[in-house]
């Protein structure tokens, strides 16, 4: 006979959190401090209800192409700026 397994997730998630003024949600591409070279793609904001301590979880991207999960303290993510579309003027030169 098999052992029944309940599956409740004890921790907390939310699809967003705000860091710096800026609010990153699922999907969005971080930075993080001490680590160079590498994006990761924001997952979800966790929080333990018993100890308070609180991280995000996050896929690291390599060359675009996920390639693991990780989790970080809140203090060490960086929000890439979203650029809008500007193109930039070409200065013409006069013969």
């Amino acid at each position: 006979m098999r052992k029944k397994f309940n599956s409740v997730d004890p921790f907390i998630r939310e699809g967003s959190v705000e860091i710096d003024n800026k609010t990153v949600s699922t999907g969005d591409k971080i930075k993080i401090r001490g680590i160079h070279g590498t994006e990761f793609k924001f997952i979800s904001h966790v929080t333990n209800p018993a100890t308070g301590a609180t991280w995000i979880d996050c896929i690291e991207l390599e060359r675009g192409v996920s390639c693991g999960m990780r989790s970080f303290r809140i203090e060490r993510v960086k929000p890439i700026i979203k650029r809008n579309n500007v193109k930039r003027r070409r200065s013409r030169k006069t013969p």
